[in-house]
């Protein structure tokens, strides 16, 4: 072995150990004693990626593209360089020279399509995944993905099972194929279970939890220790809810230490980083790094947040850092892991007996809500609608919801109420081929031309607010309630009217409804859903009622009631806490 590859070899086993500075310093000092190197420019990009270097790591990126103009692989890094760094127009161009450079390559086809579809552009990102024989089994996770967000749940699923056809121990296609059955009307609850199931058997069998010498339980006057672990506390839905809990608990009850493991910090980040009582950037952590640090921590309760989400951490989960692993906001269902102990519902959202067999965790209801919404400081206030307006009925939910069930509900809806307009928006809805197929689906079921409005987003929060200023009375979907966009209407003074279905993700509707004391409003069947929304059209006295009055009467709910949640979840946590080890 030659002095550089021995000095290669070490840079390389100090990343593996995660020992960066030092990786850091014997990298810099090869790059300046090889200038010329293109496999040293390579391993310096990455190195300094790690070390949250970005600057430093796109020169190196630059250089070995330079030093290797023939070669796919170093615009390749580079195009993920330029992603991390929010360059997407220099990402996309980086990818396809890659592609150019090697037509036949699947790692620059993927990555393209991943940003595309990052980017919305659903259509463009689809086409890649296409070879002249059908779809590739390669890229079948990616096309999954554009056909849920293309509002094509079904071939999403049947892009899934090609994969596993392909390769049966692919554990991102398992969890895609749990996840995208969310989104189904056609599956049963017990069809779900068994596949969010295979999830939590595939971690099982390749990663067995083993014994691990925890500390003792947190005594009578010890506050119990408990780790939120998410990379989604930024401008996120999921942000909305965990703040309450951030900004009103008691350092006295419950310590929290926020394990954050996305690179991306926003204005939401800097807001939260202070309420918690401890912040770990674990961004650039692996697994074993991160459970270690959530070990060391000799943390009680390790509260997750995203379920089988986009950028989970169910490795960790698996490996069990702290005694009781909790799943919390985040996903709509089981995670299917056995490792993880408990999930947080509600009476409503889950009721007890039927609910607790399509779990593999045990269900802890925080009565009389799940859910603790913090609305944005600075939204809009309400504002009326202008008189003899036509009603206008709306669900700024995102399209993916947007099932077979749901079209022929909001049909009915609002062929109920004459003279009605039915008003979508979602970021979807950016892309023209698919703001066309949803308007021939609604025509199908019987609502076409002008009594359907769909419209792209707005940009920022606050325009998207201002667009409940358009609607009267706000559509839940089904199966999949919303939760983020119900709690929005609400605050703006748009009355919701939700259909209570058979499983967590069709009640979170009644939950946020009977916790903003709208039970009225929550629906058994499609016609008593249909009479709500007619009955509250045609009540104009009572819709200018709840324009004035909801943002009120929601802050005073146990729906914004921040401290009040903050005492129940300290309380659940000092219960979990203090289970056998």
């Amino acid at each position: 072995m030659s002095q550089l590859e021995a000095k290669v070899a070490q840079i390389r086993t100090l990343v593996g150990e995660h020992k960066l500075e030092q990786a850091r310093v014997l990298t810099q000092r090869l790059a300046q004693s090889h200038p010329r190197d293109a496999r040293v420019a390579t391993l310096a990009a990455m190195v300094m990626n790690q070390c949250n270097l970005p600057a430093q790591a796109l020169h190196y990126a630059t250089l070995a593209a330079k030093l290797l103009p023939h070669h796919p692989q170093p615009r390749l890094d580079l195009g993920r360089l330029h992603s991390i760094a929010g360059d997407h127009a220099r990402a996309e161009a980086s990818y396809r020279e890659a592609l150019a450079l090697a037509p036949n390559d699947h790692a620059p086809r993927a990555a393209l399509a991943a940003l595309l579809f990052d980017r919305g552009r659903f259509h463009e990102a689809l086409s890649l995944c296409m070879r002249s024989g059908g779809l590739d089994p390669g890229l079948a996770g990616v096309a999954a993905g554009c056909y849920l967000r293309l509002v094509r749940a079904e071939e999403a699923s049947r892009a899934l099972e090609l994969l596993l056809s392909q390769s049966p121990d692919d554990v991102n296609a398992l969890i895609g194929a749990a996840l995208v059955l969310n989104y189904r009307d056609d599956v049963t609850p017990q069809d779900s279970f068994a596949a969010h199931r295979r999830v939590g058997d595939w971690f099982a069998r390749r990663h067995p939890p083993k014994p691990v010498p925890y500390h003792p339980a947190p005594g009578p006057g010890e506050p119990v220790r408990v780790g939120i672990l998410s990379p989604d506390l930024r401008q996120h839905s999921v942000s909305y809810f965990i703040e309450p809990l951030l900004r009103h608990h008691d350092p006295g009850a419950v310590r929290l230490t926020v394990y954050y493991t996305n690179r991306v910090e926003d204005h939401v980040t800097k807001r939260l980083k202070p309420l918690a009582g401890a912040w770990r950037a674990a961004d650039t952590l692996d697994d074993n790094h991160l459970a270690q640090a959530i070990f060391n921590d000799r943390t009680d309760v390790l509260v997750e947040l995203s379920g089988l989400t986009h950028g989970h951490c169910l490795p960790v989960m698996q490996m069990r850092p702290a005694p009781v692993g909790v799943s919390y906001i985040g996903y709509p269902n089981t995670t299917g892991l056995s490792s993880i102990a408990a999930r947080l519902v509600d009476s409503i959202t889950d009721p007890p007996g039927s609910a607790d067999a399509l779990a593999t965790e045990r269900l802890v209801r925080l009565d009389p809500c799940f859910l603790c919404y913090a609305p944005p400081a600075d939204a809009p206030e309400p504002a009326p609608r202008a008189p003899g307006s036509p009603i206008v009925l709306g669900s700024f939910n995102a399209a993916q919801k947007i099932t077979d069930s749901t079209i022929r509900l909001w049909t009915l809806a609002t062929l109920a109420v004459p003279g009605s307009v039915l008003m979508l928006k979602s970021v979807n809805f950016e892309d023209a081929e698919l703001r066309d197929d949803i308007r021939a689906r609604f025509a199908s079921a019987g609502l076409e031309g002008a009594r359907l409005l769909i419209v792209p987003p707005r940009e920022g929060v606050l325009n998207h607010l201002a667009a409940y200023h358009e609607i009267d009375i706000s559509l839940d979907p089904t199966p999949y309630n919303g939760t983020t966009t119900t709690c929005e209407a609400l605050w703006m003074g748009v009355p919701v009217v939700t259909l209570a279905g058979r499983v967590h993700a069709a009640r979170v509707g009644a939950s946020l409804l009977s916790a903003a004391g709208l039970a009225d409003l929550v629906a058994p069947d499609e016609e008593a859903f249909v009479r709500a929304v007619a009955g509250l059209a045609t009540d104009s006295a009572r819709r200018h009622a709840l324009r004035a009055s909801l943002r009120g009467t929601v802050r005073a709910s146990p729906l914004c009631d921040g401290p009040a949640f903050a005492r129940r979840f300290e309380q659940v946590m000092r219960v979990l806490a203090s289970a056998p080890r």
